[in-house]
Formats: C-alpha cells, structure tokens, sequence
C-alpha cells in the first residue's frame, strides 16, 4: 500500500495507540492509515508511548519466557513483562515448538450476531473506541484503551463477551489501560456492520443502545455555568467522529423528534453538539432506564435529565 503524507484526526491517533499498545506492529498499522512507520513512531511518541524492543531477549530470557508461558502467564502479560510484542513471543513460542493455548478462554465469539441492547451498546462503544486490526498469520484483534478512572467498563465489556483476557495496567506514560481480544468472527462482524466502512447497519442506526455507546466512547454531556453575570446553569451534549457516523446519528434523533442539529467540522474530524432543552432530551433519549452505559455520563445524563 502506497503511503502518503496526511493529518492523522485525534480519532485516528487514539487508535493507533490501541492497536500499537495492542501489539499491532507500526507498519501494518501505517499501512491501514495509509502513513509511514515513522509517522506512527512520531504519534507514539508526541503521545508518551514508549517505543518497544524486538529482537533483544538474551537466551536466558528466551528460556524464562518459555517457562512463564508454560506456568499459564498470557502472552499480552509476557510481553508487557520483556518489554517486547505479543507477536514477537507468540513467534518464539512457535519456533520452539510450543503449542499456544487459546488467547481468549470462554469468549463469546457471536456477541455480536444479535442486534440485542447490551449487543448494539458494545458495538457502538467500539465504532467509537475499539480498533479492528488484521495481520497476516495472526488472528485479528479488537482492542480497546481507556483512561484508568474508566478501568471498570473494561471489566464490563470483558464480562459481556465472557472471556478471562487481562486488562494492563494503567500506564505510567499515557495514563491508559488496554483491553484486547482475538477473534476471526468479532473482528469481522464488526467490519460488517460499518466500522470502517461509509455505511453504518440500519439496524444500528434506529438504536438507542448503539448511540449510547457511540457517545459513551467519544461523546460528552455536562452542566455547566453560563457566564458571568448569569448565574444558570447550562446543559450540553456533544459527539465527534466521522461525517457519515454522524449523519447517521443525526437522522436517528430526526426520527425521535429532536430537530435542528447538524453536523459541523471540528479540526480535522466533525461534530454534533446542542445546549439546553435538546441536550436534555438527547441525555433522556439515550440514557433513560440504560441496560449498560458508562457510569461516570450516566450520572450526568440523570443530573440532566432531572433539570
């Protein structure tokens, strides 16, 4: 793939922290977002991510690697541990005949198949959060990054595709902790139903659900105070992303009643936002009675919704 010269959004670079954190290697990821492998260093870099060491384990550390992989560690906390990729151990596993256990014990590999509320929840928390990453001889990856004050809805999204998979530490650097699973039918299901396409499923679309988790991952609702010299409070809701995600979300809220709202560029990706009596409605729409949502705005959608 033939790379170019282009502005990464704040979208695309979160991203490319999760898959590089994920243990995605930097040129298939350059090669996705159609940059180089030295854009995505610079991107790590500029974001405190410390670059990884390959190839420098001395035998010892081979043997031990083997030993902890043996002794049930996973191959995420291995690499963590040596300071190298998950591909890098896998690969020295492999090479020393060791056969690799399951990645993900008890995953549910069609917790997407169904168009259920905690399903399409999910499904919009990853078109906001969650990276798809395919690399050859490996199986792809769904990978998520959240700020250490949100490690529990981690443990949420772990708990509803029933897996065992560990979430990392919080880092010292980025202040992030990552959560990833491997699986052929996850990954491409998500790819599907619109993720990376122009198109978002119809049947996202007119849910509720899938909007709450698009606005849990890259939305904020907040009340604030008007300036001075008004002493009223003020609510507000707002959403980034992708045009045509937005486009989507826009017509959705058409179809409920609530008028008026576009969508507008916001540096290099766009934006739908509103105050007042429609950012209460949004909040009620979305959130009102939630199965699952992000605590932290759901407590703040209940603030709004009780002016």
């Amino acid at each position: 793939m033939t790379t170019v010269r282009r502005q990464l959004s704040p979208t695309e670079q979160e991203e490319i922290i999760s898959c590089a954190t994920g243990g995605e290697s930097l040129t298939a990821i350059g090669s996705r977002y159609g940059v180089t492998r030295q854009a995505i260093r610079g991107v790590l870099r500029r974001n405190g991510v410390p670059p990884r060491r390959t190839g420098r384990l001395t035998d010892a550390q081979r043997n031990e690697v083997v030993n902890r992989f043996l002794g049930g560690a996973t191959l995420s906390q291995i690499a963590a541990e040596f300071g190298v990729t998950a591909p890098s151990v896998r690969g020295l596993l492999s090479r020393r005949g060791v056969e690799i256990r399951s990645v993900s014990y008890g995953l549910r590999h069609d917790a997407f198949d169904d168009f259920g509320p905690e399903s399409c929840y999910w499904i919009g928390f990853l078109f906001a959060d969650g990276c798809v990453s395919y690399r050859t001889g490996h199986m792809p990856q769904i990978s998520v990054g959240l700020a250490a004050r949100d490690r529990d809805h981690l443990v949420a999204l772990r708990r509803f595709l029933g897996c065992d998979n560990s979430i990392s530490a919080t880092s010292p650097t980025h202040g992030s902790c990552q959560f990833s699973v491997r699986s052929h039918r996850l990954a491409d299901r998500l790819v599907e139903l619109g993720r990376y396409a122009q198109t978002v499923d119809e049947r996202l679309v007119e849910s509720r659900d899938f909007w709450r988790g698009v606005v849990d991952g890259d939305g904020s609702l907040g009340i604030y105070r008007r300036p001075a010299p008004s002493t009223s409070l003020l609510s507000q809701f707002r959403v980034v992303g992708r045009r045509h995600l937005l486009e989507a979300f826009v017509r959705f809220l058409e179809r409920e009643g609530i008028m008026g709202l576009s969508v507008r560029p916001h540096r290099s990706i766009f934006t739908v936002g509103t105050t007042c009596g429609p950012a209460e409605r949004i909040a009620e729409l979305l959130y009102r009675d939630a199965v699952t949502a992000l605590a932290r705005k759901a407590e703040i959608a209940a603030r709004m919704m009780a002016r």
